[in-house]
């Protein structure tokens, strides 16, 4: 079952690489209607680019009504429009469950019903294109990209794109999760935009990363959703120093420390700012934060052990620190520093960052040795 919608998957994504949906629009009295199916009801709308919603009159509403094509739990409250004289009415506001065009589906459409028993139904093009991109060719209404996914099929795309980003086949979650993105556009999810972050920076492409994280924070809109900004923060700063651009790397690494919530993602911080710091030679700045990640660690450890991830930060702090007394020619102060860091180390000789550390340390200080000989 799962190679058979792995397949499936695979054929819709292909055909909505290219797919492009042509719609063409009846010509009546001066104006174009493009027919729709509304919750099973067959009807024309007149396609109005300058309409920002869906607009029926109050003779259709009572229909649908009375018909069964609506029910009370799809009437949703009322809102206020200002009319061509410039008065202010009210409007009743309906959600419309399914909208079918050209075999495309939209679902949960708000609409507002016009207070006119004659009043024209409209279609507003920004409800078009949430089926994809819109242009008009004589008289086809085209949809470019069409998106020819139902709510319940993004669901199962986006169940496969975190698969295989947990199994860390990031092209292929990529793939999935642009298609997710591409579905609800600017109502999309922040973490979704974060997970692609990832896909990239794995596939070595740093500038697509960087956009996506960025993305991520802007469609967060400050809300701050289960610490994403803090998170966010982390990739950008990892991503500019990967560059060597430490000032952009320091940035957002002090972003990062602001929406740290709580003692470890603050003794993270301080060690990236160290780092950061280090790399600029302002090595005051680096010993400050260095000092202030080992002494958030110490704190911690008076609690609880530390996990994988902080043990390996822990470690790192008392390098970093090793590192700016070295450069600043404090060589008994490095090796005392490295000396601590290293027998801290071999608590955690079981953990897979210990061969790399442990080889760190001693080059580091045999270099101090032999600088402090001279």
């Amino acid at each position: 079952m799962k190679h058979i919608i792995t397949l499936i998957l695979a054929f819709l994504i292909c055909f909505s690489l290219n797919a492009e949906v042509r719609i063409h629009m009846e010509k009546e009295s001066g104006v174009y209607k493009v027919p729709c199916t509304v919750n099973g009801l067959k009807m024309k709308f007149i396609f109005d680019t300058g309409a920002a919603k869906v607009c029926i009159s109050s003779t259709y509403a009572e229909m649908m009504l009375e018909n069964g094509y609506l029910d009370k739990s799809d009437i949703k409250g009322t809102s206020q429009s200002t009319i061509a004289d410039g008065s202010v009415i009210d409007n009743v506001v309906i959600n419309l469950r399914k909208v079918e065009i050209a075999g495309l589906t939209i679902e949960n459409v708000p609409a507002i019903v016009v207070p006119t028993q004659n009043a024209p139904l409209l279609l507003g093009q920004s409800v078009i294109q949430q089926l994809g991109r819109v242009s008009i060719d004589g008289e086809d209404l085209v949809i470019h990209n069409a998106n020819i996914y139902t709510e319940k099929e993004i669901d199962i795309i986006l169940k496969k794109a975190d698969d295989m980003f947990n199994n860390k086949v990031f092209s292929e979650a990529l793939n999935y999760y642009k298609i997710v993105y591409d579905f609800a556009g600017e109502d999309t999810n922040p973490w979704i935009l974060f997970y692609m972050g990832i896909c990239y920076k794995n596939l070595k492409d740093i500038d697509s990363s960087i956009k996506c994280h960025l993305k991520a924070i802007e469609l967060d809109a400050g809300l701050n959703n289960d610490n994403i900004l803090y998170e966010a923060y982390e990739k950008l700063s990892a991503l500019f120093s990967m560059r060597k651009d430490y000032y952009k790397s320091l940035e957002y690494a002090r972003l990062k420390l602001k929406y740290a919530i709580n003692d470890s993602e603050r003794a993270v911080s301080y060690n990236d700012l160290a780092s950061n710091y280090y790399q600029l030679d302002n090595y005051t700045e680096g010993l400050s934060y260095s000092d202030k990640s080992i002494k958030t660690y110490k704190s911690i450890l008076k609690k609880r052990k530390l996990d994988t991830n902080e043990a390996w930060d822990y470690v790192l702090s008392f390098f970093t620190k090793g590192c700016i007394l070295e450069d600043s020619h404090r060589y008994d102060e490095a090796i005392e520093t490295y000396t601590i860091g290293k027998k801290i180390l071999e608590k955690y000789k079981n953990e897979e960052f210990y061969q790399g550390l442990i080889n760190s340390f001693n080059e580091a200080l045999s270099s101090c040795y032999k600088k402090l000989v001279k």
